[in-house]
């Protein structure tokens, strides 16, 4: 255990290195952008979200991309990640980032190339020997396969500035399931890329074209039917110099670096191994997610909402901020000064460990202290409902309704708010109009007014999804009546 400790602590010392990173005094807010050289060498400032249904080869595809061309793709190093891959699906938002590059004189689509984020920011072109130009730095997000799970990652609040949807190539399609148009223009990427992975089985039996005409019909009926189809074998990587060319060609997002910082919390952990300039720190918990807005700087007091919840004798729950200061912001094994809003990142704050462990801030807000958010313990909510249940079987339909009903006074729903899966029951519903309720939060929620949630209900042991919302007020009896 003392030589591991040994080990880890000098790899961070070998990272801890922040000699020529850009200092953010000397910054111009206004010439900041998410294709920034000097940002982009430290930090992803673009999501894709990969989306699909299990062993399609989501976690495969982005390890092909974030691995040398020789490496066998291996597990990540995480222990949690291990088990996941162990059991072939995803249990977790997990993420990897990946660096973008492109050679000047080797002809298209040959001069793209992908490496991890890990990577040194000078490379040369094994072919021609030219000096490698950074052009993106992306984090894909993988999805979990889990149904209470799947739902965050449909959650509008997370910034999507593309989506990849995988369909295996043998895979026969559905092509007649109905589906809702407006919940797919509210949760679909508009810059959406259709994956048809695992070619290398089909191409003996020259199966492909037949599956291409059937994919496109698959697409209008998910109106997503102006998307690229990009055929390619995650595991051979066969075709990936062409998907790397059209990520690349991704519209440059906006992003609000005006406004003040908030941070989504994703996961939290424990990992005392962080070093400071000078001492080590005893108590750090590090936290990873998405930035939305704003940017954060080294040395920033920050506190996180609602923090830690406790249960009064009468059952009464009341939250207790969380106060500490940014001692690290990384990714990966890149130290940066500042972070802004993008990719996911990790920021080390000086907090007692304890906190962090098990993922107890999944879900929370951090923010500056003088900038702090809101706490709801009721929420007043515009629904959204669906006509028709979505990814139900035709076994599941004699058991229960295939059309959404009216929610009830009473009724315990499930909501999908910051990356957490909240309970609540419907308290009140406005008079005549059933799409405005009030709804009575089991846990406090950190979150803004006109924030999106997902809304599902309990149908047999599943939850299902059956609409959205939009949070329009702090749920008190003035705003909604019964």
């Amino acid at each position: 255990m003392k030589q591991n400790f040994k080990k880890d602590s000098q790899e961070l010392l070998k990272i801890k290195s922040r000699e020529n990173l850009p200092d953010f005094s000397s910054m111009n807010i206004s010439d900041i952008t998410p294709i920034s050289k000097e940002i982009i060498k430290n930090q992803p400032t673009i999501n894709i979200i990969l989306l699909g249904e299990k062993q399609k080869g989501k976690s495969t595809l982005v390890h092909s991309l974030s691995t040398p061309v020789n490496t066998r793709i291996k597990a990540e190093k995480e222990p949690e990640r291990i088990k996941e891959r162990e059991k072939i699906i995803s249990q977790k938002i997990g993420y990897i980032n990946t660096k973008l590059y492109k050679c000047p004189k080797c002809s298209e689509p040959e001069c793209y190339k992908a490496f991890n984020s890990e990577i040194e920011n000078e490379l040369k072109c094994k072919t021609c020997g030219t000096l490698l130009e950074l052009i993106r730095h992306i984090s894909f997000i993988d999805n979990p396969e889990l149904n209470i799970k799947i739902n965050l990652i449909l959650n509008p609040n997370i910034i999507t500035d593309a989506a990849l949807l995988f369909i295996a190539a043998d895979e026969k399609l559905n092509i007649m399931e109905e589906s809702d148009n407006n919940f797919n223009e509210n949760l679909i990427s508009k810059n959406t890329i259709i994956i048809q992975n695992k070619i290398d089985i089909v191409m003996k039996n020259n199966k492909a074209k037949e599956q291409y005409t059937q994919i496109k019909k698959f697409a209008k009926n998910k109106n997503v039917q102006n998307s690229l189809i990009i055929p390619i074998s995650a595991m051979l990587k066969f075709n990936l110099d062409v998907l790397i060319q059209y990520l690349t060609s991704i519209p440059i997002p906006k992003r609000d670096i005006i406004s003040p910082p908030k941070f989504n919390i994703i996961h939290s952990y424990h990992f005392p191994h962080f070093f400071d300039d000078s001492t080590m720190l005893n108590k750090t918990g590090t936290l990873y997610g998405i930035l939305q807005k704003g940017i954060f700087k080294l040395g920033d007091n920050v506190e996180i909402l609602p923090g830690i919840c406790l249960k009064i004798k009468n059952k009464e729950i009341r939250h207790c901020p969380i106060y500490g200061k940014i001692t690290i912001l990384q990714n990966e094994k890149n130290l940066s000064n500042y972070i802004i809003p993008g990719g996911l990142v990790n920021i080390g704050v000086q907090i007692d460990s304890e906190v962090c462990k098990n993922n107890k801030l999944e879900g929370c807000v951090m923010n500056l202290q003088e900038k702090g958010g809101n706490v709801y313990y009721k929420i007043g909510v515009k629904c959204h409902l669906l006509r028709k249940l979505i990814n139900i079987e035709k076994k599941e339909i004699g058991h229960n309704l295939e059309y959404v009903t009216d929610l009830k006074k009473g009724e315990v729903v499930l909501l999908n708010i910051n990356f957490i899966s909240v309970g609540g029951h419907i308290i009140s519903i406005k008079q005549n109009n059933f799409d405005e309720i009030c709804i009575e939060l089991k846990r406090p929620i950190c979150l803004e007014i006109s924030d999106k949630i997902i809304l599902s209900r309990k149908m047999g042991s599943i939850w299902r999804i059956i609409g959205w919302g939009e949070v329009i007020s702090n749920g008190e009896e003035d705003a909604i009546t019964t």
